[in-house]
């Protein structure tokens, strides 16, 4: 339960750039709703009574993961200890579509509400997916790697793929990222069956099924698409079973989380080829390892967790808090608020 301001102020905590380039934005909207900003830069030398006053802040992707900041870490830890200090705190807007980072959690018990970004990201990450499953099916890895060698050589009658409109794809998660790419599934004719929680129908999808009934329909599965958040009762999910459920020719497509899959019992049945391929974007830890075995393989495609990115991603981050500040301020209900 969001608290009530002050009549007339309140103090947000956000990184240096953000009070540079986003300060104008933040105080029109304020002052439009008679409300005066006050920007606290999120900088090591923040005192306990600046904290003290903090009412809400933005963790943006440039305290995160700015290319060229190779202590972003740093930058994030800063930035968490903060908001430790920041006894007032009511809101925290977050610049991504998870909040499965412990830090929430910790927040979330103290009483803070969490908000998330989907907007941002959500139709990037299905794009993404859905480039997987072209290259996949098209067998694209094979023909690249033939490119490198200067071979010419046609896919094997064994490996020649049943057309998409032949196909099913499974898709564990209906939010934004799942809603938009069952919808571009749909159009090159694949089936769409969707999981969620309580089965509930979403546009996009032939069928939606509860999570329970997963066991029942994964063997249907061409295409397994995990772009659901990680939480406990996801964690593992796709386990060394359901991973054994799947047909010969499944391929199986992760822009979720890697806490998700039993990553080992994947790379083994990879290895052996009980499923035909895999494109995964996230991995349980992150680097993913030179020495990881998924690496090499030759049926998985590895990207470095880099689904979401975008060129306007920022500004899309940054319109969403713009958008939940406005609400916040309006005492009216957030959006996408974490659970």
């Amino acid at each position: 339960m969001i608290k009530p301001l002050p009549a007339s102020s309140f103090h947000v905590l956000v990184s240096p750039h953000i009070k540079e380039t986003g300060g104008e934005a933040i105080a029109n909207l304020a002052a439009g709703l008679g409300v005066e900003v006050t920007l606290v830069a999120a900088t090591p030398d923040l005192t306990e009574p600046a904290l003290a006053n903090v009412d809400a802040a933005f963790f943006s992707r440039d305290i995160h993961s700015m290319p060229g900041r190779p202590r972003s870490n740093d930058a994030t830890r800063l930035f968490f200890r903060l908001l430790d200090g920041c006894n007032g705190l009511q809101w925290l807007h977050i610049f991504s579509a998870g909040s499965d980072r412990p830090k929430y959690k910790e927040l979330q018990a103290r009483g803070v509400s969490i908000t998330t970004s989907p907007d941002a990201s959500g139709h990037a990450v299905a794009t993404s997916a859905l480039a997987g499953i072209l290259a996949l099916n098209k067998q694209l890895p094979w023909h690249y790697a033939n490119q490198l060698a200067r071979a010419w050589r046609a896919v094997p009658d064994e490996r020649c793929p049943l057309p998409l409109d032949r196909q099913t794809a499974v898709l564990i998660g209906t939010g934004h990222i799942g809603a938009a790419l069952a919808k571009s599934l749909q159009a090159l004719g694949l089936r769409t069956i969707g999981v969620n929680r309580s089965g509930k129908a979403v546009a996009g999808f032939d069928e939606t099924l509860p999570q329970s009934a997963l066991d029942s329909v994964i063997g249907r599965a061409d295409w397994l698409v995990i772009c659901c958040p990680l939480t406990e009762e996801t964690h593992n999910l796709i386990s060394v079973a359901r991973l054994a459920s799947l047909p010969p020719t499944a391929h199986l497509i992760n822009v979720g989380r890697g806490g998700i899959v039993d990553e080992q019992a994947l790379l083994q049945a990879l290895r052996d080829k009980r499923i035909a391929g895999a494109c995964l974007d996230v991995f349980e830890r992150e680097p993913l390892a030179p020495e990881s075995g998924f690496w090499e393989l030759d049926n998985v495609i590895v990207t470095p967790h880099s689904a979401a990115r975008i060129a306007d991603f920022d500004e899309r981050a940054f319109a969403c808090f713009l958008d939940n500040l406005q609400r916040w301020l309006s005492k009216r209900a957030l959006r996408n608020v974490a659970a």
